[in-house]
């Protein structure tokens, strides 16, 4: 994403008192909470620390940064914290917005690339707009391309048929959701930071999570089988507290953003996609050989497309579906 999209708008706005300013050019030295929902072996948080670390030496100190990793709650509580300004920036799947929401509806996006054209091209300025009008306290920053989701079960599915009845966590996210229902399970809203228990218990018969969460997460404990079919596709969504935001410089604004954008593509997309395979082999190493099994697809998605078509178009306008897909 081109730097005027981040900058456009940054008029005189009063600096939060956790943020003390001096006057002139040079700001004193600030100390930003950043919070994600996944402990701190994530690939997000791995990423993040790398982000960050780099941001701090080129800003020469006047940022730092406390990593808050599966410690604050769950994706909801953190988003709001940023929002209120307990949390400075904040990365993470859930917004509660349906125009984010309907990236993990599966088969909505061909793929992470295509995902990403979409967020920060095609639909880039009803994203943000949607995010200032629900969240006076945020602004919107950018997509870290985390993945596809992935399906899990105790019990192995033959097909997605087999899905009909079965209870499948689900976050608290509409595409994920809708996807679910349309092919006959019953979604279970649980929140991330619960989901391990939540399996353990026997509350729910499987999840829909980010994939690359699947070892690091020790989902292989409470669960037997991990598809490898994509199922919607993960979007961390980087957002900040505006107070934080406009307490720093516009060349600090630059760095965080030019340094995460410049970083993205291989330290985080390309280090998840990598590690996909060597986590599904680890994954039939603990489970066993018929453990990550490959479904016939193509029957999903006829079901699907109905349902993922019609979200779109009521979120974001009619003929929206159909843009995207020849994007």
């Amino acid at each position: 994403m081109e730097r005027r999209n981040f900058n456009n708008g940054l008029g005189a706005v009063g600096l939060a008192s956790l943020l003390t300013s001096v006057a002139g050019p040079a700001l004193a030295a600030k100390m930003l909470i950043y919070g994600n929902a996944g402990n701190i072996d994530s690939a997000s948080n791995k990423f993040a620390a790398k982000w960050l670390d780099l941001v701090k030496k080129r800003t020469n100190g006047e940022l730092n940064f406390d990593i808050k990793a599966g410690t604050i709650g769950g994706g909801k509580d953190v988003l709001d914290g940023t929002a209120l300004g307990t949390v400075h920036i904040y990365n993470g799947a859930y917004t509660g917005l349906r125009e984010f929401d309907v990236f993990y509806a599966p088969y909505f996006a061909r793929d992470s690339d295509h995902a990403r054209k979409i967020a920060n091209g095609l639909l880039y300025d009803k994203l943000n707009a949607a995010v200032q009008k629900r969240y006076s306290g945020l602004r919107y920053l950018s997509v870290a391309r985390a993945g596809p989701w992935k399906l899990f079960t105790k019990e192995k599915l033959s097909s997605f048929d087999d899905l009909k009845g079965m209870k499948i966590r689900a976050p608290e996210i509409e595409g994920v959701i809708a996807g679910l229902k349309q092919v006959g399970a019953k979604p279970t809203v649980i929140p991330f930071n619960e989901l391990y228990g939540a399996l353990q218990q026997g509350v729910v018969d499987g999840m829909a999570t980010l994939g690359n969460l699947m070892i690091s997460q020790k989902f292989y404990e409470v669960t037997n089988y991990c598809y490898q079919n994509d199922w919607g596709i993960g979007l961390d969504k980087q957002m900040i507290n505006v107070n934080a935001w406009d307490g720093m410089s516009k060349e600090q604004q630059s760095i965080l953003v030019d340094t995460f954008n410049e970083l993205e593509p291989q330290d985080f997309f390309r280090a998840t996609a990598d590690a996909e395979s060597t986590n599904f082999a680890k994954w039939r190493e603990i489970n066993g050989a018929d453990s990550t099994p490959m479904l016939d697809a193509s029957a999903a998605q006829r079901t699907l497309k109905p349902a993922i078509k019609d979200l779109t178009d009521d979120i974001f306008g009619a003929g929206t579906y159909d843009k995207i897909q020849s994007a």
